[in-house]
């Protein structure tokens, strides 16, 4: 059983990577991400930590997700984005809950007291861990804050308790609308991190400069089609996570290779995105169950010619949805959603979360802003920030 307590903490939970010297570890150059690709993420960190909004009071949420560990170091896509800004409007905890197993049933004994976040929010698709999670505290354990789930995948909703565990729903695409209509508070929310996934100024490559003639992207699963591929002409690169675990992940890598494909596991963000830019096409060929719709916009975003498969009217629709939407939006978006979730609970404007100490300076409240920003998710922070005297 996994047994922790919720507590506030000066130092607070961070979501970048390792700790690492600060100035790389919050800029993202860190574990081979180099990449040599113009990046607007360093300066937007900088920018970031001394925002005035840092030196403002701001009540603690709780962000739940499940990423294993071995990637978490190089997570930059537009919902690790979006968190970021709304760091802004509130201290943000964040909660890895990977090592649950959802097959095993676990019990979970997670006591949270009672207003110590304003509201919960988590990211994960239905029946993942951060879904038993959830639903686990809030039926077992009969927590009572507040709780929306950022949906990631398309699985339909396996319980009952959907409406009754969590009080807003946020999907990605119109295409899954339908599936969670009957939740009585739904909004749309998407976008990618377009401080790294851009275009680079000036035409694009000649001929001659392009590294591969066709570049294809997704997990090594059945879903994502990958057999399509092979009736490419070119040179052709696969990326995508590799699934030890399943045998068939192991097949589809092999025949792949026989076919005369490129294999690679998943690339740090700036490396992906270099590949997109410098490939002829980039193409997605999974079923309409088989994701891709945010990569269809990264690629797009730096410039790459798409080509999704005919019968996925999903990638269809995003493959000329314009103008694209970056984390900036996504983050609105999540904010005005929690906002209108906030009000339907009376507690839009009713605070949980003391004041910061007085005798705190400002350049003391942005160093520890940069120390929660450079912190590993899942640990204390081990640095503390002392007050003047």
């Amino acid at each position: 059983a996994q047994v922790g307590v919720v507590v506030e903490v000066r130092a607070a939970v961070g979501e970048l990577g390792r700790i690492a010297p600060a100035h790389d570890s919050a800029s993202g150059w860190v574990k081979g991400e180099v990449a040599g690709v113009p990046s607007g993420l360093m300066a937007d960190t900088a920018r970031e930590v001394f925002r005035p909004e840092h030196d403002l009071p701001r009540e603690s949420m709780l962000f739940v997700y499940n990423k294993d560990p071995a990637h978490v170091d190089t997570w930059r896509d537009g919902l690790w984005a979006a968190v970021r800004i709304l760091a802004r409007h509130y201290n943000v905890q964040y909660l890895n809950v990977h090592d649950v197993v959802v097959a095993e049933q676990p019990q979970i004994n997670y006591h949270i007291q009672p207003n110590t976040f304003k509201f919960i929010l988590g990211w994960g698709a239905f029946g993942s861990p951060t879904d038993y999670f959830l639903v686990y505290i809030h039926t077992v354990l009969n927590d009572t804050h507040p709780k929306a789930l950022c949906i990631g995948g398309n699985a339909v909703p396996p319980h009952r308790n959907v409406s009754k565990v969590y009080s807003l729903l946020f999907f990605e695409t119109e295409w899954y609308r339908e599936t969670i209509s009957f939740h009585p508070l739904i909004r749309q929310a998407f976008g990618i991190n377009t401080n790294i996934y851009h275009e680079i100024p000036g035409p694009r490559p000649p001929d001659k400069d392009f590294l591969y003639d066709v570049l294809m992207v997704g997990h090594f699963l059945p879903w994502k089609r990958h057999y399509m591929l092979l009736q490419k002409e070119g040179r052709r690169l696969a990326v995508g996570e590799i699934y030890q675990e399943y045998e068939i992940s192991s097949e589809i890598v092999e025949s792949l290779k026989a076919g005369g494909v490129e294999v690679t596991n998943m690339l740090p963000p700036r490396e992906l995105a270099d590949l997109y830019r410098r490939s002829r096409l980039v193409y997605f060929p999974m079923a309409i169950m088989g994701g891709g719709e945010r990569a269809v916009l990264e690629a797009r975003a730096c410039g790459a010619r798409v080509e999704v498969a005919e019968d996925n009217y999903k990638l269809q629709e995003l493959q000329h949805l314009s103008p694209i939407p970056d984390h900036n939006v996504y983050a609105q978006k999540l904010l005005a959603g929690i906002r209108d979730m906030l009000d339907l609970f009376g507690t839009g404007n009713v605070t949980t979360r003391p004041p910061m100490p007085t005798n705190e300076t400002v350049v003391e409240q942005r160093i520890r802003e940069l120390i929660r920003n450079t912190c590993r998710p899942g640990e204390y922070c081990p640095y503390v920030v002392r007050h003047s005297p």
